[in-house]
Order: structure tokens, then C-alpha cells, then sequence
């Protein structure tokens, strides 16, 4: 019978996995170059086992013939649900090299349970009875912008020309600057961008020169009908032009002509790390481009045009009161301006009011906030439901919305939200990355840079990396999931003063939350301070049924479960 034992009793959970080390002695005269020694080590839990590595000591591995034979080896095994009370169990095999006869000891048992503690760390999850947590991070609108209305229009040119002339296409821009003029409204300012279809020659060059081509047009033709200001001193921005591919995308997506594996090859091809030019040569090769370039790339031979008008914005009973003909599906879709929407959104907390007003603001803007906002109010519905399948169909809208929102703005906000989508599917690596993109993003973003922090802090604490978890959470918002999440860092750091400290400030942020008063426990155990285990053990699974459920298996109180004031506590 060999001697083998384990550096952690119980074993312990950290990032994802479990990591131990298994020592062993084989006795003097065991091993023999004809007889060689298995570790065969498994983790049984539930109605199942996991077998670990197992471990071959042949006589090479001795100092001299017949000595006794010593093993160190680091094990691991991922972490899944249900070990928490389960036992890792070895046994010996001792077996001849020749003939495959062997001998074998019982099954010996090394360690029982696993100490799960970073599993605690909220990410925006919620237990039964517990209270579902808003996720996500709202754009608001501009400041600038609140007493302005945007009218989105575009000026078309032939293929390969930048001469601006009289167009059909033209008709609903032209219809648009004659309503201003007639209402005598204020033009405060215009911006315009070039672009060019892929078949066209000379993208900077003829994008360019179609900016400036309707920047002459635009003030020709104010003057010609009768705008009321002085169209020379309408303050006329030039955008320089980018080969982005966002209206190609969006007209791609659109299309529906070519099934969506062909569309898919487009996208890898935008995607890729070719040229412009390379990009373009590449898609000529794929099946359905003479169709798609007969059918939509006269959509791109145009000029964008942005004209901002002044415009004093309705008070919030008046937005308030437009809005609900959104929200009852009689409005015509111009009761309320793009800002007039948003503030409608921000006065209306329901999650189907919300879904309504910022679809109204995507069918008649299309902008990074509207695609944006519209997903965070996906995510918080998914939040809601039930079935796991309607549960990732809604995540999956909110990650497209999310991804739309990005290809117009990369903003921090659309960046935030995709790590939640990840969050929300426990996918934590693809989680960290977004929300780390999304931070180096915000840095000038104050409140959503703290946000950040909080959630990367989290994930820290997850990925095992408790030091730094510490530091993020220091930077997060004084929430009461923060502050938790915070002692918990300190906590797992073995720092327990710090982790007292913030899981006090949690409590003193949210007397109703019930984890707060839980890590207080932890800390009590860890102290044998049996009078503050008990007073807030029975404090937290009084506001949560899932604390008291995880109470009274959870090994961190393994010291207790036999004394009667605990199971009291736990009742």
C-alpha cells in the first residue's frame, strides 16, 4: 500500500479549475524492471467520476534498484457544478510488464469537498428570489445636440462622376431643404462625406471631390429658394473620407438576393487585413458580385448629407405625452426629433416602452445610440426569460444590435455591452477582452471607465488574479456588488481586515443585501468569531434563499456544521 497524500484538505477552486499537488511514496522492493506502479487518481461527485492523469512509475524513476520510489505532481481539473461535496479518491496499480498481471488497493480517499468561494463573485447574475439586476450600459444623447433635429440625406452622382446634376434620386434631399426653407427654419450646421461604390476608381479622389461638389450645390440652391439666412455663413463641415465599408455592410445586410453563407464570404473578405483595392479584386472573384453590384452600388455613388437644425426641444410632459402614440402605435413616426426620442426612452423605465421608442429611433436615424440602446434593452429582457433558448435567440439580437452599433461609432458603451452579452452566456475570456477594449476606450468617460473597472475587477476575481481585482474594484462605483466583489478580492487574498472593511460598506450601500452580510460570515470563520459567524450568517440567508442553500454545504464553515447555534442559523 503506497503512501499518498494532498497539499489541500479540502480542495480548493481557483480561476476555473482545481489545482493541487499529490505527493506519494512507493514502499522499498515495489518496483522492479519487470513491475511498474499506476496512480490512478478521479474526482466522484454526483452519479458520475472524473478521472484525473494517472501517474507511471517504472524503475527508471528510482535512485538505485529497490529504493523506495517518491512522486510530486501537480495536478488539475476544470471546476463544474455539483463538486462542491464531491471526493477525490486514488488507488494503486501495481502490474507486470511482461504478462499484464495486476494487483490493486482499495480506492483511498484524499480529500472531500471543494472550497468554491470565488463562484460568490457577481458579474449581473441572479439566484431565485433575488431581485434581477438592470445589465448594460445605456448611451445618452449628446448635449449639444438636445435643442437640435438631424435630417440623414444624400445627394447621388453617376458611376464615376462627381458633376452634380438633377437626379430623380435627388428629389426626396431637394423636398426635405424646400420644407426647411418654407418653415424658416435655422440651418446651425451641415456635414458631408464622399463616398464611392467598390467598382469605382479612385476612392479619396472621387469621394472627395463629391463632398465638395454638394457643399457648392448646397449653398446655390438655398440661395436660389429663398432661405431666409445667409446660406454663405451656414457652417458647412467637409468629413474626410474614410473607406470603412459601414454602407456596404449595411446594404449587405439588407440584401436579399444572396443567401447568408455567400454573404459571409463578403464579410470575411472586409475583415480581412488586405488593401482596399485587394478587398475589392477579391470580391469580384465571389459568384454573387454581379448581382449585388448591379442591385446596390448605385446606393453608394452618393454624397451623405448631415443638415442640424435649430429647434427648441418639447418640455418632458410634452415628449412624455408624444410619446405613449409610439408606444400605443398611432404615430407617424415624426412626432418626436431623434432627441425628443431619447429623452421619451429615459422617462419611460419599461422594457417594452423602451423597446418601442428606440426601434422608432432606428427606423428613422439608424444611429450608434439607437442600435446601442436598443440591445441593452435586449440583454435586460433576456435577463427576464425563462427558457434557455428564447434566453440566447434575445442575447444573440442584443450582440448584432451591439456590433451595428459599433461598425457606426466605436464607442466604449457598444464595446461594455458586447462583454456583458458574453457575461450573460458565462463565456468569461470573450468577457474580459470586450470590457478591457471597452476601458481603453472610456478613458475620458469618467462614470463608464469606473463601470469598467468593476466589471474587470470582477472578472478578476474569476480568473484568479485576486491582487488586482482588488485594485480595479478600488476605482468602481461604491455599489453594494462592487463593494462585495471587493471583499471578496481581499477575502480570497487572505486579507481579511480589507475584505470586513468592504463587505461592511456593502452592507451600509444596501441593508437588503443579503451577500454583504455573508462575506461578513466568511470573514467571522475565518476568525472563529463564532458570535458575528451566526448574527450574519442568519442576516444573509434571511434576504436569500440561494445564500441559505449554499450556507449550509459550503466549506468554508466546515467547522460548524455539527454545532447546533449553526444549524440554527441556517434554519
Amino acid at each position: 500500500m503506497s503512501e499518498i497524500t494532498v497539499d489541500k484538505q479540502p480542495l480548493r477552486m481557483h480561476n476555473d479549475s482545481v489545482r493541487f499537488k499529490l505527493r506519494a511514496t512507493i514502499p522499498a522492493g515495489t518496483i522492479t524492471e519487470e513491475r511498474f506502479y499506476l496512480i490512478l487518481p478521479e474526482f466522484q461527485y454526483g452519479e458520475g467520476a472524473l478521472p484525473l492523469e494517472e501517474i507511471k512509475i517504472t524503475h527508471e524513476d528510482l535512485s538505485a534498484p529497490g529504493q523506495t520510489a517518491q512522486v510530486i505532481r501537480t495536478l488539475s481539473f476544470p471546476y463544474l457544478e455539483g463538486m462542491d461535496r464531491g471526493e477525490l479518491q486514488v488507488k494503486g496499480l501495481l502490474q507486470e510488464s511482461t504478462s499484464g498481471n495486476s494487483v490493486s488497493t482499495p480506492n483511498i480517499s484524499l480529500a472531500k469537498g471543494i472550497v468554491s468561494t470565488p463562484e460568490l463573485t457577481r458579474v449581473g447574475q441572479f439566484a431565485v428570489g433575488e431581485n434581477i439586476p438592470d445589465v448594460g450600459a445605456y448611451m445618452s444623447y449628446e448635449e449639444d445636440f438636445l435643442n437640435l433635429a438631424a435630417r440623414e440625406l444624400s445627394y447621388y452622382f453617376a458611376k464615376n462622376s462627381s458633376y452634380a446634376q438633377g437626379s430623380s434620386k435627388n428629389a426626396r434631399l431637394e423636398d426635405e431643404l424646400n420644407q426647411i426653407i418654407a418653415k424658416g427654419q435655422k440651418i446651425q450646421q451641415v456635414s458631408i462625406s464622399g463616398m464611392c461604390s467598390p467598382d469605382e476608381e479612385d476612392f479619396a479622389t472621387l469621394s472627395n471631390d463629391r463632398a465638395h461638389q454638394v457643399e457648392v450645390w448646397l449653398v446655390n440652391y438655398l440661395s436660389e429658394n429663398g432661405y431666409k439666412g445667409d446660406p454663405n455663413a451656414v457652417n458647412i463641415k467637409i468629413v474626410d473620407p474614410k473607406q470603412d465599408w459601414l454602407l456596404f455592410r449595411h446594404l449587405l445586410r439588407t440584401f436579399e438576393n444572396i443567401d447568408m453563407k455567400e454573404r459571409d464570404k463578403y464579410f470575411d473578405i472586409i475583415y480581412s487585413e488586405d488593401s482596399y483595392e485587394g478587398k475589392i479584386n477579391r470580391m469580384k472573384l465571389l459568384p454573387s458580385y454581379t448581382i449585388l453590384s448591379r442591385e446596390k452600388f448605385a446606393d453608394m455613388q452618393m454624397a451623405r448629407v448631415t443638415v442640424m437644425l435649430e429647434q427648441d426641444r418639447s418640455s418632458d410632459p410634452e415628449i412624455s405625452g408624444l410619446a405613449h402614440s409610439y408606444i400605443n402605435g398611432t404615430a407617424k413616426g415624426d412626432e418626436l426629433t431623434e432627441a425628443e426620442l431619447a429623452r421619451a426612452a429615459e422617462l419611460n423605465p419599461g422594457l417594452k416602452e423602451r423597446q418601442i421608442l428606440y426601434e422608432a429611433m432606428l427606423s428613422l436615424h439608424g444611429s450608434a445610440l439607437a442600435y446601442n440602446n436598443l440591445g441593452v434593452v435586449y440583454l435586460n429582457q433576456a435577463h427576464r426569460m425563462n427558457r434557455i433558448s428564447d434566453k440566447n435567440q434575445k442575447v444573440n439580437e442584443a450582440m448584432r444590435m451591439f456590433r451595428m452599433s459599433y461598425e457606426i461609432n466605436e464607442s466604449a458603451y457598444a464595446r461594455h455591452n458586447m462583454g456583458q452579452a458574453y457575461l450573460m452566456w458565462g463565456d468569461y475570456d470573450a468577457a474580459y477582452l470586450e470590457i478591457s477594449e471597452a476601458n481603453s476606450l472610456s478613458k475620458d468617460q469618467a462614470l463608464l471607465n469606473a463601470i469598467n473597472e468593476g466589471k474587470r475587477g470582477a472578472l478578476d476575481i474569476l480568473r484568479g488574479d485576486y491582487k488586482l481585482a482588488t485594485l480595479r474594484l478600488s476605482k468602481a462605483p461604491a455599489t453594494e456588488v462592487n463593494l462585495f466583489n471587493k471583499g471578496l478580492a481581499f477575502y480570497l487574498a487572505e486579507e481579511y481586515a480589507e475584505a470586513a472593511i468592504a463587505f461592511e460598506q456593502s452592507a451600509l450601500a444596501n441593508m437588503n443585501y443579503g451577500y454583504a452580510f455573508y462575506g461578513l460570515a466568511l470573514v467571522a470563520a475565518n476568525n472563529h468569531d463564532e458570535e458575528r459567524l451566526f448574527e450574519n450568517l442568519k442576516k444573509a440567508i434571511n434576504r436569500s434563499p440561494y445564500l441559505k442553500n449554499r450556507a449550509a454545504t459550503d466549506l468554508e464553515f466546515r467547522d460548524y456544521f455539527k454545532d447546533p447555534a449553526f444549524i440554527e442559523a441556517i434554519l
